[in-house]
């Protein structure tokens, strides 16, 4: 069989995955679509190398599940197996004639460009991409992503001829008034002071200060004549507060670099970040990531 016309697509349990697709690289075997997840990998490979894949796995003892295959002839096969290769061919064309589950586009409108990330990831848990059979009922997948994120309010998601079509909004959140009645504003993170904007009250802290959590930042009262009268704290601080993250990987390279910057962004869920710092060690057999990932924080 040609190359390019049938693939078949494998999950490796656990981080292993990682070290199994550097080996199967190093013997160029293509590997495409891959999928890093945190106890598991997938990925497909062309049908070609599968006797060179399973005799590097089996050496290796992976625990590798086959979860399907397809490509131009992949019906073909799947007939041949149950009724015989002629058959299976005249079904296939029939099949290829009538059948339009297969999306060569995916399109996002409303706020669904801005919601792509969240968008995209249960889109790829429930294997729908471009250039690739629609499995999925459409009513339950809008359903999927609409409870994926409280930040969307609504999601459609529907078949136009062979583009899916996605159409997301954000919530809309009403302003709440401001507290006039605060006897003083308390820092909620530890960090460093950026910015300050007071409009009522006494400032309490300098720019480039470090704070704790529950550190006054507005005291309530002004002072006349070295005389305290009290008032009210009325204001915003902008803290560079800073959120640790470590990730722990069986190699090393960019790729794992990438991962544990990731892994740290979705872990922290703050989109106003400043700079990400990542340091690389070696602890034995793995390599040891260790980010910190610096954000603004406006306290009021």
């Amino acid at each position: 069989m040609k190359r390019g016309r049938l693939f078949e697509r494998y999950r490796v349990d656990g981080a292993v995955g990682f070290g199994l697709i550097d080996r199967l690289k190093s013997q160029k075997i293509g590997v495409y679509d891959l999928v890093f997840e945190q106890n598991a990998t997938t990925f497909s490979i062309d049908s070609c190398d599968c006797k060179k894949f399973f005799a590097i796995s089996n050496n290796m003892c992976y625990n590798i599940t086959k979860v399907k295959y397809y490509g131009k002839v992949s019906p073909v096969k799947f007939l041949a197996q149950k009724i015989g290769l002629v058959l299976a061919f005249t079904l296939f064309l029939g099949l290829a004639f009538f059948f339009d589950g297969y999306i060569t586009k995916i399109s996002y409108l409303g706020d669904g460009e801005k919601l792509r990330p969240i968008i995209v990831k249960v889109l790829s848990e429930n294997e729908v991409k471009e250039r690739g059979f629609l499995n999925a009922n459409l009513k339950a997948l809008s359903g999927k992503i609409l409870s994926s994120s409280e930040e969307i309010s609504f999601v459609s998601c529907k078949k136009r001829g062979r583009e899916l079509v996605i159409e997301a909004y954000r919530k809309t959140f009403e302003a709440k008034p401001i507290e006039t009645k605060k006897k003083e504003i308390l820092s909620t993170v530890q960090g460093t002071v950026k910015g300050i904007n007071c409009l009522s009250g006494t400032v309490l802290v300098e720019v480039g200060q470090k704070v704790k959590k529950g550190e006054a930042l507005i005291g309530g009262f002004y002072l006349v004549d070295e005389e305290k009268r009290e008032s009210y704290a009325l204001g915003e601080v902008e803290i560079i507060a800073e959120f640790n993250y470590t990730y722990e990987a069986f190699s090393s390279g960019e790729k794992y670099k990438n991962r544990a910057i990731a892994l740290a962004k979705e872990e922290l869920g703050q989109e106003n970040i400043l700079e990400v710092q990542v340091k690389e060690n070696k602890v034995k057999e793995k390599t040891v990531y260790a980010v910190k990932v610096f954000y603004t924080v406006i306290v009021s």
